[in-house]
C-alpha cells in the first residue's frame, strides 16, 4: 500500500505542476460564474437554468482534465526513463498501474471539488438555500469520471499519448449514446450492421447511469436503487478495467 500511496501521491503532484490543468479549472470557474448571466438571458426558471449548466459544465471540464491528465499516466515515465527507477524498488507493475488511477482519480476529485464549491456557493447566493442535491450530482459526476479514468489508463498502457487520449474522449462521448445505440439497433436493416452495433453497446459502459442532472434540477424523485446499481456498476466498469490495464502492463516491454 505505501507504494502505491507514493506513486498516487507522485502522480497528482506532477498534475499540480502542470499549467494546462490550472487552464481548464480557470475556464471551468468562469463557466459556473457565467452561469448566473445566462440564466438571465435564458427564458425560465433562472435557477434551474443556473443549476442545469452550472453541473454541465462540472461533467465537460471534468472530462476534459481527465481526458488530458492521461497523457501524465505512463508514457510519461516510460519516455523518461524514470519508471525503470520505480519499478527497480520493490514495486510491483500493477501497483504502478494502480497508483497512477489513483492519482489520476485525485487529480479530478480535487477539480470537481473546486468547481462543486463555485457552484454551491453561486446557488446560494442567487436562491439564498443550500442545495445539497448538487453535491450529489457532484458525487455521481465522480463515479463517472472515476469509471473514464480507468479507461484513461487502460489506454495509456495499450497506447501512445495522444491516441490513448483520442479514445478516452471517444469513451465518453459513446458511452453517453449508448441508450440511442441500442435503439439503433432495432432501425438497422441487416443482421450484420445490428449485430455490430449490439457489440458497441454492451462493450462500451453506459454513462447515462450516472446521469441525475434532470433529477436535481427539477426536483424530482431519486430511486435509491437506481443509485445503488451506479455505484455497484462504477466498481464492475473499474474493477475489470484496471485488472486488464495491470495485466497488460505485465507483459508490456518498455525499452
Amino acid at each position: 500500500m505505501r507504494a502505491i500511496r507514493a506513486i498516487a501521491v507522485n502522480t497528482f503532484r506532477e498534475a499540480i505542476r502542470d499549467r494546462i490543468l490550472y487552464l481548464f479549472i480557470g475556464f471551468a470557474i468562469v463557466m459556473v460564474i457565467s452561469t448566473k448571466l445566462f440564466g438571465m438571458l435564458t427564458v425560465g426558471d433562472e435557477a434551474k437554468i443556473v443549476k442545469d449548466i452550472g453541473l454541465a459544465a462540472m461533467q465537460f471540464f471534468s472530462m476534459l482534465i481527465a481526458v488530458m491528465m492521461s497523457m501524465l499516466l505512463i508514457s510519461r515515465e516510460v519516455d523518461n526513463r524514470t519508471v525503470f527507477n520505480i519499478l527497480a524498488k520493490p514495486v510491483r507493475r500493477w501497483q504502478f498501474v494502480l497508483g497512477k488511477y489513483l492519482g489520476l482519480v485525485a487529480i479530478v476529485a480535487a477539480n470537481l471539488l473546486l468547481i462543486t464549491l463555485v457552484l454551491v456557493v453561486m446557488v446560494l447566493i442567487y436562491t439564498g438555500q443550500f442545495d445539497p442535491m448538487l453535491v450529489f450530482a457532484a458525487a455521481m459526476t465522480m463515479l463517472e469520471m472515476s469509471v473514464l479514468a480507468a479507461f484513461a489508463t487502460l489506454f495509456a498502457v495499450l497506447t501512445r499519448p495522444i491516441l490513448g487520449s483520442l479514445m478516452t474522449l471517444a469513451m465518453f462521448v459513446v458511452g453517453h449514446m449508448s441508450a440511442d445505440l441500442w435503439m439503433l439497433t432495432r432501425q438497422l436493416p441487416g443482421t450484420f450492421t445490428r449485430a455490430v452495433i449490439a457489440t458497441v453497446y454492451y462493450l462500451v459502459p453506459n454513462l447515462e447511469r450516472f446521469n441525475f442532472r434532470t433529477e436535481v434540477v427539477h426536483d424530482l424523485p431519486i430511486p435509491p436503487a437506481a443509485v445503488g446499481w451506479a455505484v455497484v456498476y462504477a466498481s464492475a466498469c473499474v474493477g475489470v478495467l484496471l485488472f486488464l490495464a495491470a495485466l497488460r502492463f505485465q507483459t508490456k516491454d518498455l525499452k
